[in-house]
């Protein structure tokens, strides 16, 4: 999952939307790690590529699901291209 302190897919919908600065939407508190681990999950928090390829590779062979958090910078990207 990657974990970048915001719920940027709404943030870039408000935008294609044309209501920007929708309230609510930085979410520099959450914690999905101390969340799935409530929900029973396994968990872990990759740093690096090679992390996420060990954490991938175990999270293959459990019994059941696992959460691997991932940070990402914060960064906008349209949900549609721009038209020329």
């Amino acid at each position: 999952m990657p974990c970048n302190g915001e719920y940027a897919i709404l943030k870039e919908f408000a935008v294609l939307e044309k209501t920007p600065n929708v309230p609510a939407l930085d979410l520099p508190g959450l914690d999905v790690i101390s969340a799935a681990k409530g929900f029973g999950c396994a968990t872990v928090h990759a740093k690096t590529t090679q992390d996420i390829k060990e954490a991938f590779a175990a999270a293959l062979k459990a019994d059941g699901p696992t959460l691997i958090a991932i940070p990402i910078a914060r960064q906008e990207r349209p949900l549609v291209p721009p038209v020329d």
